[in-house]
């Protein structure tokens, strides 16, 4: 064991340049390895379970000029943004005519689940961002309400949160609830 000993000092002390360079390099290649691990573990993307919707998929162009006429125009194609366990989507469209003091529009934004937390936490901000005074509506999705004062209806269905807006650009006071169910009839049934 002595001999072993010995031999390993010696291998040391004849390769001391080596073992000064070597050692520092992989202490940092290592302390490198556990920091980038680290990083990576608290920094994942949560995992994607459910595809998100995109807006103007739900609404196509041809659905809008249903509503708007034939000179429609796509104002707004905002492709699904993630943020944590959802991701936002919004579209927009006009009825294209030069007064745009009477402009109509038809506009959605869609708050979609990519997973069972993006569902909780979906479903609590529509819940909890519920304001006073507002218009229950049965019939379109789980659950929706009319929010006069803005001129949106909000509808939650399954993964999906959807706020529309179709009326007056100028208005969306004067917005219905009527036309707006139009709308989120519409988009709802692209899902």
């Amino acid at each position: 064991m002595e001999e072993l000993f010995q031999k390993a000092k010696s291998f040391v002390r004849d390769h001391k340049k080596q073992f000064s360079i070597g050692v520092p390099v992989v202490i940092v290649v290592v302390v490198g390895l556990v920091m980038w691990s680290l990083y990576s573990y608290n920094h994942q993307q949560p995992k994607i379970m459910y595809e998100p919707a995109n807006a103007c998929d739900l609404v196509t162009m041809d659905k809008a000029k249903t509503l708007l006429g034939d000179k429609t125009i796509n104002g707004v194609n905002q492709t699904p943004v993630q943020q944590g366990d959802v991701t936002i989507s919004k579209c927009g469209y006009s009825d294209g005519l030069p007064d745009v003091s009477n402009a109509v529009v038809a506009a959605i934004s869609v708050r979609s689940a990519i997973n069972d937390d993006g569902i909780k936490i979906n479903k609590a901000q529509f819940e909890s961002g519920k304001p006073t005074g507002v218009q229950d509506v049965t019939g379109i999705g789980d659950e929706a309400y009319f929010n006069a004062g803005l001129g949106q209806l909000n509808v939650f269905k399954e993964t999906t949160w959807i706020i529309v807006s179709y009326g007056s650009a100028a208005n969306p006071k004067d917005n219905t609830l009527e036309d707006s169910e139009k709308l989120a009839k519409l988009a709802l049934n692209a899902q």
